[in-house]
């Protein structure tokens, strides 16, 4: 009988107390629904192929992110590597990487893929931290392990929860084992009209888009209100967005906006 994707992560969910929740992301490495000719801004769904589910767990000192549609269980272990964007097994259709002549010591059968060969990567390859996980992996032709500066990720295709879960504790060790990228953030050169961000920069200065729309959905309203409050004096121009933001969300608006 084959895997069940979505009844895996909701077995997951439950070992950690922690209900799946609904997504709607077309992920080009794996899913294939093509678009609308008449309208290509749009997808035309196949049945079971757009990941529908999603599961955040914090595991092995990381935070998790699953994903989940009818083939595929997608596992995002987050991190700060100090490592260029690179994978294994399959191509990464988003970054549109190439094949590189290079290999993982003892698998000169998995292709690897990269933006360009160099010594970064050879590094990267060499390391007995990647022979040990690829040797415990043990991928299957449809899965990948994917290198991205803010984590691994990883394409499953797995028969149980059991087999997921060690796979994931499996890559949250991994991400150990390489160098992390220095937060070069210097908020003190910013400008002194800007100094009412400092405190809220941290927090809301979100480089993931989805990520981002879900702590925007999370907020009070009391906390939307004194976002507002704090950045709509410093753009006047963008007052009509700042109430726009403030009425998609049913929030009274304030008179100064």
């Amino acid at each position: 009988m084959a895997p069940d994707p979505v009844a895996t992560l909701r077995e997951i969910g439950k070992q950690f107390g922690k209900r799946v929740c609904t997504a709607n992301l077309f992920d080009a490495n794996v899913c294939t629904s093509p678009r609308d000719p008449e309208r290509p801004w749009e997808m035309l769904d196949l049945p079971g192929d757009i990941f529908r589910h999603k599961l955040d767990v914090t595991f092995g000192g990381r935070e998790v992110e699953f994903l989940a549609n009818s083939d595929f269980i997608v596992a995002q272990v987050a991190g700060n590597l100090d490592v260029d964007v690179c994978c294994i097994n399959r191509r990464d259709n988003v970054f549109q990487l190439d094949q590189s002549p290079h290999h993982v010591p003892g698998f000169p059968s998995i292709p690897v893929y990269s933006r360009e060969s160099d010594r970064d990567l050879r590094k990267l390859l060499n390391s007995a931290a990647l022979t040990q996980a690829l040797n415990a992996l043990q991928l299957t032709r449809n899965e990948s392990l994917h290198f991205y500066r803010n984590g691994l990720v990883l394409y499953l295709r797995r028969d149980s929860k059991d087999e997921v879960m060690s796979v994931v504790e499996l890559a949250c060790k991994l991400a150990e084992q390489f160098p992390a990228v220095e937060d070069s953030t210097d908020l003190a050169a910013l400008p002194a009209k800007f100094e009412s961000l400092l405190n809220l920069i941290p927090e809301w200065a979100l480089s993931d888009d989805e990520k981002r729309s879900e702590m925007l959905e999370e907020k009070s309203i009391e906390a939307l209100q004194s976002f507002v409050a704090t950045v709509s004096p410093l753009y006047p121009c963008n007052r009509r967005v700042s109430r726009f933001v403030l009425e998609m969300y049913r929030l009274p608006t304030q008179r100064s906006l």
